[in-house]
């Protein structure tokens, strides 16, 4: 649904919809999210269409969230102060990470949280 949305904002060259996506990562990020209206969309379709629930840990789903919101900021700062090909290339790239996700269930910002989470270890000896 995210990759719609983008797609949607390149194709018509508006990026007002980046602000439900603002208030939807929002959710899913600083809350519990059951008040996000994709993941709503998400649960409902997923139970129509039968498909198995597959468990994953929260906290990089929170983490790829918060990197979702913060995209959408820059997304929608940088169409607000007139900078369109920047506007595009985030929106690009919010795009190719969610197709990732939606088509190969590869989560970028899954592996971010990883990667960071293997340097903040620190090692005692």
């Amino acid at each position: 649904m995210v990759a719609l949305i983008a797609i949607g904002c390149i194709l018509f060259s508006n990026y007002w919809a980046v602000l439900f996506l603002i208030v939807d990562f929002a959710l899913r990020a600083f809350t519990s999210g059951k008040f996000s209206p994709l993941k709503f969309i998400a649960i409902h379709l997923a139970g129509a269409l039968k498909l198995k629930p597959k468990m994953t840990d929260l906290a990089p789903k929170k983490f790829a969230a918060t990197m979702g919101f913060i995209f959408c900021l820059l997304i929608t700062a940088t169409f607000i102060f007139d900078f369109p090909l920047t506007a595009l290339i985030l929106t690009s790239v919010m795009l190719v990470f969610a197709l990732l996700e939606s088509l190969f269930a590869v989560c970028v910002g899954c592996y971010v949280y990883s990667v960071i989470q293997m340097f903040s270890k620190t090692k005692s000896y």
